[in-house]
């Protein structure tokens, strides 16, 4: 790309110096000497409307100074110096260059190069180039890809305070994505020595209110309740990120020991969960519904007649067969409430082809405006396709 700018700048360039230095060598100015009696006309012209007398004055003075028999036509050479357009041209060169880098993207596109080609860089390598988009950043602080590479390199690199600069550029700027809201309030929670504010809580739930598995939120939100005590909490944040994990994979081990280090501090302090009230759903699909093998469902659980917003309780699982029953328990329960303080709730299902949650994403869905919480039969959600009205 880099290489491409130059040949192409280099050519117009040199298209501009054509037409200023060389083009001037072929032009030429014929023009014709004036004569007495092209005079003589133009005077008749002006004194059409005027006296005899001063058109015979006119005349007469002709006369006197000799009447020009014919005219000549005669080729005058264009005057040329060549230092000055060649001067114009190194310039203006020189001016196009110095507002492209003081303005221009040459060193976005250079570090976007170096982006591409970072694979095999050595750490040094690495710390120069987040160095140069640093001092980028703070030129260009509107750019949000930079604050948000900058943001994740630093909460990955466990500099949290840094980190946070950049997440709070983002929001400031109107980015308010679930996983710049959750990353914010990680930031801020590790910087302030793992105390939740009131913002980062705030953040936090933001972001699951628009996606109920966002994870930094969730991760987020059950290290501060773990912090607190709240065991039980930190145990159903904990198992909802746990499902967003392959089985067996690393971050599904790391999960399920802090979520057995959670149930162990939670028996220890001889509280027991209670899950005993919860709600069964029953989920089976329309014929014109076909859902791949491996899709992912997701089943909502919200106050009654509300169909938005943050859930009470989710479940997430990989489809395998069909109808399908799933169980909401307190242990799904988000943001500190509990299924089981609920009489009635609004139960919503998706069955996402991505992995992804939300109706933007689901091949197809259904709901139930209310279904009563710890009744002994399940609830039939018969979920249709996402195309339909």
């Amino acid at each position: 790309m880099t290489l491409f700018f130059w040949v192409f700048s280099s050519a117009l360039i040199l298209l501009a110096a054509a037409f200023i230095v060389f083009l001037p060598r072929w032009w030429q100015r014929r023009a014709v000497p004036e004569s007495n009696a092209d005079w003589l006309r133009l005077r008749r012209r002006e004194l059409a409307d005027s006296a005899p007398e001063l058109l015979e004055e006119a005349a007469l003075r002709v006369m006197e100074d000799g009447l020009t028999p014919g005219t000549v036509e005669t080729t005058l050479p264009a005057r040329y110096a060549l230092a000055r357009p060649v001067g114009g041209v190194l310039a203006l060169a020189a001016l196009v260059a110095l507002l492209y880098v003081k303005l221009g993207s040459l060193e976005d596109v250079s570090i976007s190069t170096a982006l591409d080609g970072l694979e095999g860089a050595s750490p040094g390598e690495i710390s120069a180039l987040i160095e140069r988009i640093q001092r980028r950043a703070e030129q260009r602080p509107d750019n949000a890809d930079y604050s948000l590479l900058l943001g994740e390199y630093h909460l990955s690199a466990n500099e949290p305070i840094r980190a946070l600069v950049y997440f709070d550029r983002l929001i400031a700027a109107g980015a308010t994505s679930p996983d710049i809201l959750g990353k914010a309030a990680q930031a801020e929670f590790l910087s302030a020595d793992r105390e939740l504010s009131n913002r980062a809580r705030s953040r936090a739930e933001q972001a699951l209110a628009m996606d109920p598995m966002a994870p930094a939120a969730l991760a987020t939100l059950g290290m501060a309740a773990f912090e607190l005590a709240d065991f039980a909490a930190a145990v159903r944040y904990w198992e909802t990120l746990r499902s967003l994990e392959p089985e067996g994979s690393p971050g599904y081990q790391m999960l399920s020991q802090v979520i057995e280090r959670a149930r162990s501090e939670l028996q220890a302090s001889g509280i027991a969960p209670d899950i005993s009230v919860g709600l069964k759903v029953e989920v089976s699909l329309t014929d014109t519904v076909v859902v791949n093998e491996g899709a992912t469902v997701y089943v909502f659980a919200r106050p009654a007649l509300q169909q938005g917003g943050m859930p009470i309780a989710v479940v997430r699982q990989a489809v395998t067969a069909w109808p399908l029953t799933v169980t909401l328990e307190d242990r799904h329960s988000m943001a500190g409430q509990k299924l089981s303080s609920f009489t009635a709730v609004s139960v919503e299902v998706q069955i996402s082809a991505n992995g992804q949650p939300g109706r933007e994403n689901s091949v197809a869905w259904g709901a139930v405006d209310s279904a009563p919480v710890g009744a002994s039969d399940p609830i039939t959600v018969v979920l249709q396709s996402s195309d339909q009205p």
